[in-house]
């Protein structure tokens, strides 16, 4: 009597350890107090359509007329006079030398002002002079594309300065940046545009080349610097009962379901059904279950944004399961509990049967003892 009370008592606590365990799963736990969430960078202003305009203002307006720089190669021919004909570099100070003149500058001019200004420089020493000017190499032409493009560097281009588009487009294209390819980076890529000390732009880059805004296609000048920045990643973070937690990287229209299946998963230990979104920046804590995310709605597949956190609960009750998942579905614990009791009695009986052989052996081995002295005695009474 005494046994079945004591087997039901401990019946009763093992039930309701499980209840604790079962009302704990249902209720949202609390977010773990050393979670640390990440601080969202501030958005990229889109480029306003002032700043263009203002920068557009300082291009030439003779910019079909080309002006001689340094570094480009011309030919002067004045007629009836070869000693003064010749081919000529204009140096790093924009100038040249001629016979009887010496060094004057030529940067700035056009053609013309160019044939102009030598006539000019020899009319004291030759009368009704023809002067023409012909520019064998455009090299003063040039702008600087630097940063995250296939071929960094000088680009150099003929009479036309280009635009923003055939810049890049000299300079090889966009590289592939942190194993991205080129249409995957676009919409978090943009560029600067520095003119002289005091003028610089900011263009982004995606309106540009998929064609919804061509304003942005500005009209480069000689010496402008073009920068594109490497492209700098934009995260989001997957942590808790996952295999693979982590930080990874936010590609264009990321959801919920990608980013979890980048972290390989839910593990066996995982609430799937208690899942969180966590959005600092928006102060949002939202409550998503994996079996409505895979349900036809597609709507459910949530879009995810920089800095945001997909945080995995763990199973309170999964500790039971892995203990209980390799038992018979009919097995109760009130008859787990009657199989431990009855390997103890079993027990108890294998060791008071292997006492009950020692006693036996040792009863034995008495009487063979006492038989063996009889056996002598009788022998010493026969030699008497």
């Amino acid at each position: 009597m005494l046994k079945q009370l004591d087997l039901t008592c401990r019946f009763i606590q093992i039930g309701m350890l499980l209840g604790g365990l079962l009302n704990g799963c249902m209720s949202q736990p609390p977010l773990p107090t050393n979670l640390r969430l990440p601080t969202p960078r501030p958005p990229v202003a889109l480029t306003q359509p002032q700043p263009l305009i203002d920068f557009q203002t300082t291009v030439s307006a003779d910019e079909h007329n080309y002006q001689l720089g340094a570094g480009d190669e011309i030919t002067i021919e004045v007629w009836g006079h070869s000693e003064l004909s010749g081919k000529h570099l204009v140096g790093p100070d924009g100038k040249i030398t001629l016979p009887l003149v010496g060094p004057f500058r030529m940067t700035g001019l056009t053609r013309e002002q160019s044939a102009q200004m030598v006539t000019a420089k020899l009319s004291p020493y030759y009368t009704n002079l023809s002067t023409i000017l012909r520019v064998d190499r455009y090299a003063s032409n040039r702008i600087l594309v630097l940063g995250r493009v296939a071929h960094p560097g000088e680009v150099q281009f003929g009479m036309t300065a280009p635009t923003l588009l055939e810049a890049i487009s000299l300079a090889g294209g966009f590289a592939q940046a942190n194993g991205l390819e080129s249409t995957d980076s676009l919409p978090f890529t943009r560029c600067a545009v520095f003119r002289g000390r005091d003028q610089v732009v900011w263009v982004e880059l995606e309106p540009l080349f998929t064609g919804k805004d061509l304003s942005l296609n500005l009209k480069l000048q000689r010496n402008d610097i073009v920068y594109i920045p490497e492209l700098e990643e934009r995260l989001v973070y997957v942590l808790g009962e996952v295999h693979r937690p982590g930080a990874y990287r936010l590609t264009p229209s990321m959801s919920f379901m990608e980013a979890l299946a980048k972290a390989g998963g839910p593990t066996i230990d995982a609430a799937p059904d208690r899942m969180n979104l966590i959005r600092p920046q928006d102060n949002l804590n939202q409550s998503l279950a994996l079996s409505q995310l895979i349900s036809p709605n597609k709507k459910l597949n949530v879009g995810l944004q920089e800095g945001d956190v997909i945080y995995i609960p763990t199973n309170t009750i999964a500790k039971i399961n892995y203990a209980v998942r390799f038992l018979s579905p009919f097995s109760t614990i009130l008859g787990i509990y009657a199989d431990i009791e009855s390997v103890r009695a079993d027990r108890q009986q294998r060791s008071l049967d292997k006492k009950e052989e020692q006693l036996g052996a040792q009863e034995s081995a008495i009487a063979t003892e006492k038989s063996a002295i009889e056996q002598e005695k009788a022998a010493n009474s026969g030699l008497e």
